[in-house]
């Protein structure tokens, strides 16, 4: 099941970001050479925030898969992510929003790190809550 989610990026991406993705791929392997951090590595699901399915996944070269869910807002993204001091920043490289919702687009998101777990930063206003703020925690999938 949970590798079933991590297809919803890839789904979202196909049909915004074809030529972009081409790049991507002819790009080598260590292209994305960034200072990760190998034991944050690895597939997170988001907890702690009402009626919202998110999921993360940290791949061991720098690259990362992203998605989000709530009620009918569904968004996902892909790019590079590195380790920089206490905090992940993730840069978008590809992403898909609905085109009615373009303030759901971002460029960055951050991410804290927290005894084990990841407490974002939202790139934007969620609920009312403030652009910027940390709500929810991602925790590590066990495999």
């Amino acid at each position: 099941m949970t590798r079933l989610r991590m297809l919803l990026p890839a789904l979202l991406l196909a049909g915004c970001a074809a030529p972009a993705l081409a790049q991507e791929q002819a790009r080598p392997k260590d292209a994305a050479a960034k200072p990760v951090d190998a034991a944050l590595a690895g597939e997170y699901s988001l907890s702690g925030v009402m009626e919202t399915g998110s999921g993360l996944l940290l791949r061991g070269d720098g690259r990362f898969e992203w998605y989000f869910s709530y009620g009918a807002l569904d968004l996902g993204a892909r790019g590079t992510w590195a380790r920089k001091g206490d905090r992940v920043e993730l840069t978008v490289v590809d992403m898909g929003y609905p085109p009615q919702y373009p303030q759901a687009k971002f460029e960055r998101m951050r991410l804290r790190i927290d005894d084990g777990g990841l407490v974002p930063s939202w790139p934007w206003d969620m609920d009312g809550f403030r652009k910027g703020g940390e709500r929810g925690r991602y925790e590590r999938v066990a495999p």
